[in-house]
């Protein structure tokens, strides 16, 4: 009797042990998060799309007095990552010079990449940072500054389309009455600047 008493009260500690341990555990294992995480970062460099026509933007001059005016247009695409420039030359001298603007209105500073240069939505003609078709040659320059600052961050850079004598055998001269055209893409793509800090100069 008496060693049927001590198993009862062996078999019940044990039980005891056993509940105890089973709800360590569970009280171990339980994680339970009182805070909040808010990300705050924002990302939005690209060209600014009001700048389309205007004094400042595209600067056109003639080659020749009194001959036909060279004509040129913008426009955005590609969620405004791509800029789309045409060019209309008739003579020696006429030249386009665009000025295209990049903001940086996210919270991070941003750096530009080379731009990646398009000739009529494809590649031939192109060589870096210009491009000729025809009578036509373009040439691009850097965005400045780089790295472009966060939030007021502005960069610009420019494209130059100039009429150019391509045979010095066969010289184009004075006011030709076929007026050439180009088209060329301009695309930059952007990353976090990590290096140091943007200072804009």
């Amino acid at each position: 009797m008496e060693t049927k008493h001590k198993n009862l009260i062996i078999g019940g500690l044990l039980a005891i042990v056993l509940v105890m341990a089973v709800g360590y555990a569970a009280f171990a294992t339980q994680l339970n998060i009182n805070g909040t995480a808010n990300i705050t970062s924002s990302w939005n460099v690209h060209f600014d799309s009001s700048k389309t026509t205007g004094a400042g933007v595209i600067d056109a001059t003639a080659g020749l007095t009194g001959a036909q005016a060279p004509t040129g247009t913008v426009a955005y695409a590609d969620e405004n990552l791509t800029a789309n420039l045409t060019a209309n030359l008739t003579q020696p001298g006429d030249k386009i010079v665009y000025t295209l603007t990049i903001l940086n209105e996210g919270s991070l500073d941003a750096k530009a990449a080379t731009p990646v240069v398009k000739l009529d939505n494809g590649t031939t003609g192109v060589n870096g940072l210009t491009a000729t078709k025809g009578h036509i040659k373009f040439t691009v320059t850097e965005p400045t500054p780089n790295p472009i600052v966060a939030e007021t961050g502005v960069a610009t850079m420019t494209v130059t389309a100039e009429y150019i004598d391509t045979d010095a055998d066969n010289a184009v001269t004075g006011n030709t009455t076929t007026t050439e055209s180009a088209e060329l893409g301009v695309t930059i793509t952007y990353t976090q600047d990590t290096t140091s800090e943007a200072t804009g100069e």
